[in-house]
């Protein structure tokens, strides 16, 4: 049976073929362009029905070894790039769904891969021993492999883990206002409509108690902060952009911030949030601050390009993910999110719903 895959998937088959090739993977900056610092590879682990270690070498060649340490092959890595720019066409022509790519599937069994994704426990898609020329260190390290060539794939993925309720304020709401309100099909203008009526929205509670947990693992304010900045998100006006709301927020100061950089304030708790999210943290496992993708990210750009941004490099990170990030809302009615409820306090509240996703 032919092996298929969406464009993200054989992106990470695509990302295997080209390091082997360069040898090397360059930093890239917030704005996804290379630097002029790199890390060149010492190897490539991958682990499917065995274990195979790639080594580029210094003859430019790829070695393959086996998992009993014997070299079972090698290529030459012009081998490897022409490869991968034949692969990089056959993405780029793929459909919306799963496509084989037989050529890609012919060379792939030749170096010993049978699947397209490695299976893994974590968030890694590639493990990597990289020689970082700063520290002349090098760790065996998981990255996570995210590509521009498919559609643009989530960070935090939504669930009824991830509604957040809210206490809606200012004034008494009737329960024909109530049912007015609910009455209007598209959820922005719901949401102005209350807006419009003189109601306010408070924090309330994060309902799933384990993703409460693991916000306040991460920052005792994280909870509220959250909830201000998915407000700015659920308004008529809203641009979606994380950035944008963080600096809303950093308008309003909630916090009541009383140093020089108000907007730093409240940036640094949104990249501590992006950055825990990219590397392990999911809201319905109890979170306990230990990366799983311990690297960072490698980035498939467009053009085939390929850049890193190391776990080492953390401002680096922070910055790809606060640039290139924008909140999500779910259709109306999934994640029971979205509508007004009487509670049995018989209060009014809303429970709104966060998704992260990038923005290419």
């Amino acid at each position: 049976m032919a092996i298929t895959g969406n464009k993200g998937e054989w992106s990470e088959i695509y990302t295997l073929f080209r390091l082997l090739g360069d040898g090397k993977v360059y930093a890239g900056d917030a704005n996804l362009n290379k630097m002029d610092l790199y890390y060149p590879i010492i190897s490539v682990i991958r682990e499917e029905s065995k274990k195979l270690e790639y080594k580029p070498n210094i003859e430019h060649n790829v070695v393959i070894i086996n998992e009993n340490g014997e070299e079972y092959m090698r290529i030459p890595m012009s081998k490897f790039l022409n490869e991968s720019s034949l692969l990089l066409n056959e993405i780029k022509d793929g459909g919306s769904r799963a496509f084989a790519i037989p050529s890609a599937e012919s060379f792939m069994g030749q170096i010993g891969c049978s699947k397209i994704k490695a299976p893994s426990k974590d968030k890694s898609d590639i493990h990597i021993v990289i020689h970082d020329l700063r520290t002349n260190m090098t760790p065996l390290l998981g990255f996570s492999i995210k590509s521009q060539l498919g559609s643009p794939s989530t960070l935090l993925n939504a669930g009824e883990t991830t509604n957040i309720c809210y206490h809606i304020t200012n004034k008494s709401m009737s329960d024909s206002e109530l049912s007015e309100i609910n009455d209007i099909e598209d959820h922005l203008p719901r949401m102005g409509a209350l807006i419009e009526r003189g109601y306010g929205l408070e924090y309330s509670n994060i309902e799933h108690n384990t993703f409460r947990n693991n916000l306040l693992f991460l920052d005792t304010c994280m909870p509220q902060f959250i909830a201000h900045c998915l407000i700015c998100d659920n308004l008529p006006n809203s641009t979606s952009s994380i950035k944008s709301a963080v600096e809303t927020v950093a308008a309003q100061n909630p916090f009541h911030f009383t140093g020089s950089n108000v907007v730093a304030f409240y940036e640094h708790k949104m990249k501590v949030l992006l950055l825990d999210s990219a590397l392990g943290m999911t809201p319905a496992k109890e979170w306990t601050g230990r990366y799983d993708a311990n690297g960072g990210y490698l980035v498939v750009k467009k053009d085939g390009d390929i850049v890193c941004y190391h776990f080492y490099n953390r401002n680096d990170v922070e910055d790809y993910l606060y640039n290139n990030t924008r909140f999500e809302r779910a259709s109306r009615g999934r994640y029971h999110f979205g509508s007004l409820y009487r509670a049995v306090d018989g209060e009014v509240y809303i429970k709104l719903n966060l998704q992260i996703r990038f923005t290419k």
